[in-house]
């Protein structure tokens, strides 16, 4: 959230004069000769380098000074490119548009900050609540520079501990809408609403405050420092806080805006690897000389909480690239290093701002999009969920693959940040299941927005695109029918997957009722919370004793023939702890069942419901459960798939969610 930067824009009133030339990209079938550069990029469509996030292309709300809170238009923006965080700070929004929410000590008014969060949520994202700016109920006393001389960090303590209340226990938006991560300040080196004049008071705030909100909710994610620079030096907030705030924070920020006006195009898109690739990696592997662990060897996350092609007001000329292709293939290359550097949060500043609006991606009234919006349209409507090994490109031609294992497709964005080569990329698919197919491509340039598509056969394993300077695409590759494919089973649970044969049916249960009262454990679709598509299989129950309990609700009727190399997946969601010991079980022709068939998962834990996973798995996250079945099954039938839940040590409810069940004799994915 900029200060002192974004007040000198609002003064200045400047209007934006976009100028861009329309780059061109085609695509040509395999072995046509071409005019640009050749290069490859080769694609391992089997392999697994770990799951894609989401955080990766989030984005700041609108600045503190507008009150967009309940506004359809820019709900509809967050949806459309499917942005799944929203960097805000409601503190700040709500008393600088006369909405104090904690206006004496004791005295909380939240309604307001209820309609802020709520405005994410119905969006389909979740919020980095940043704590910054002091309501009228805590004491503070500030200097004319801003800098803080004194504060009541134990007032702001019971403010805050009252907010994760409120949201986190008492579930005042829903159980659904609990708020996970909470940012440390804003830049406490130079935020307006109040800055730190050493490194020791931002750890006296950052203790008294962080461990009265853990003693409210031990499950949240502390962020901090968000230092306004990306000094990543042994005497910089990122290393103090990574040595002196280790029982507080568990992610350490930072932000990293890229270089002043006076340097060249070149030299600013030439910025995002190092920085939003190599410095992200550096952090979370401790650093050299160990500067960015904690006293006991923690590592910690790493998130960038704001970033932008740059910060400051350059004149008409320059200033127009804030809101054309420049920015937008600018923030296409900084999401794709920050997912290669493995970020945990890579957050654009912002949606919007009051004023000149430079570094906003949408209007700040009518909230409709400037072309940098459509980088992270790109990535949220055009990505899989797993990312794949690939290797190729050139240092300008920059390209991240994955798979959506929900449907089987490849995904390949890549990025022409060069401003006068066209690059004639060949796509290798290795290991694709069909030698021929399908590739839609979805174009971002000057003169094209990513919202429609064309479509080209390939073959051979392979395709060729000439993509022209200055530009993003995103290619879905969907195989062809035949082709050796190994799937033996496979759905995710949308409309146009293998539907379950039953609903909210049971195959034996045992001191097992309905999540509510009167009525029946449940085991059907829902359209909420999937792993990937629209849809995910929901679960829920109520245990009612600690010696024996289960049951096992029929979903899938099926004839699947076993055989030594047979593989189970599928992904796990629990809500709680007893959710924990829910399994999908197989049940054999012959009555043999999977969970007492010795199999284990690919971490060694058995694959019956009452070993939980190992009894650990995160909650309210995606797993993926595993299993060589055809180990201990081969030869046998598969009759049906199951879902069981089994725990005897507990009792109370349980809810959850399954999703993208797979069984084949070839990789998972």
């Amino acid at each position: 959230m900029k200060n002192t930067r974004q007040r000198s824009w609002v003064k200045a009133g400047l209007k934006l004069g976009i100028t861009a030339a329309v780059a061109l990209a085609t695509l040509f079938p395999a072995g046509v000769s071409f005019a640009g550069t050749a290069t490859t990029i080769t694609v391992d469509t089997a392999s697994n380098a770990g799951s894609v996030n989401p955080f990766a292309w989030g984005v700041g709300a609108p600045d503190k000074y507008a009150w967009w809170a309940g506004n359809t238009a820019l709900k509809t923006r967050i949806s459309d490119a499917k942005i799944k965080l929203v960097r805000v700070n409601p503190i700040q929004n709500m008393l600088y548009n006369g909405r104090d929410p904690y206006p004496s000590a004791g005295n909380f008014a939240l309604t307001d900050m209820d309609a802020i969060l709520n405005t994410i949520y119905d969006a389909g994202a979740e919020p980095l609540f940043v704590i910054a700016g002091f309501p009228a109920g805590v004491p503070n006393t500030r200097d004319a520079s801003g800098t803080i001389t004194s504060a009541n960090w134990t007032e702001y303590a019971n403010f805050m501990k009252g907010v994760v209340k409120r949201y986190n226990t008492d579930h005042v938006l829903g159980a659904s809408k609990t708020i996970r991560y909470w940012e440390l300040w804003n830049e406490p080196t130079i935020e307006g609403d109040g800055k730190f004049s050493s490194q020791a008071n931002y750890k006296t705030f950052a203790q008294t405050v962080g461990n009265a909100m853990k003693a409210q909710d031990s499950t949240i994610k502390l962020i901090g420092p968000a230092d306004a620079w990306s000094d990543l030096s042994s005497t910089g907030y990122v290393s103090y806080a990574a040595k002196q705030l280790e029982s507080q924070i568990d992610i350490l920020s930072w932000h990293d805006y890229g270089p002043d006006p006076t340097n060249s195009d070149a030299t600013r898109l030439a910025w995002t690897k190092p920085h939003y690739q190599d410095n992200v990696a550096t952090v979370k592997a401790g650093g050299a000389g160990d500067i960015f662990k904690g006293p006991s060897g923690k590592l910690y996350g790493a998130a960038i909480t704001e970033y932008n092609m740059s910060h400051q007001d350059g004149g008409s000329t320059y200033n127009a690239k804030y809101h054309n292709q420049f920015n937008a293939i600018f923030s296409a290359s900084a999401i794709l290093n920050a997912m290669k550097g493995n970020a945990d949060m890579f957050m654009s500043y912002n949606l919007a701002e009051t004023g000149t609006n430079l570094l906003g991606l949408l209007d700040n009234t009518s909230y409709s999009p400037y072309k940098p919006y459509y980088a992270y349209h790109l990535f949220g409507n055009h990505f899989g969920n797993q990312k794949l090994t690939a290797s190729g490109g050139t240092t300008n031609l920059e390209f991240v693959a994955s798979k959506d294992t929900a449907t089987g497709k490849t995904y390949v964005i890549a990025v022409n940040k060069d401003a006068s080569v066209t690059y004639d990329a060949a796509v290798q698919l290795q290991n694709i299941s069909s030698a021929s197919g399908t590739v839609n491509v979805w174009k971002l340039d000057a003169a094209t927005n990513p919202t429609s598509s064309m479509s080209q056969a390939y073959s051979g394993s392979q395709f060729t695109y000439s993509i022209a300077p200055m530009t993003a695409v995103a290619f879905e590759v969907t195989p062809g029918s035949g082709g050796g494919g190994s799937t033996l089973f496979t759905s995710g649970f949308e409309s146009a997957d293998t539907a379950p044969t039953w609903l909210d049916t049971l195959d034996g249960s045992m001191n097992v009722t309905g999540y509510t009262a009167g009525t029946n454990p449940e085991c059907s679709p829902r359209l909420e919370s999937p792993h990937a598509g629209t849809a995910a299989l929901m679960f829920s129950g109520t245990d009612n004793s600690t010696s024996q309990s289960y049951a096992k609700c029929k979903v899938f009727d099926v004839n699947i023939p076993i055989t030594a190399s047979t593989k189970l997946g599928y992904w796990l969601y629990p809500q709680v702890d007893r959710a924990r010991y829910v399994a999908v079980d197989l049940i054999m022709t012959d009555g043999t069942t999977l969970r007492d068939s010795g199999a284990v998962d690919y971490n060694g834990f058995s694959m019956h419901p009452n070993a939980g996973h190992g009894g650990a798995i995160a909650l309210n996250t995606w797993t993926n459960i595993k299993s060589n079945i055809g180990t201990v099954l081969s030869g046998k039938t598969i009759d049906r798939i199951i879902l069981n839940y089994d725990r005897a040590a507990d009792s109370g409810q349980y809810r959850g969610y399954v999703d993208d069940i797979v069984i084949t004799n070839g990789t998972l994915p």
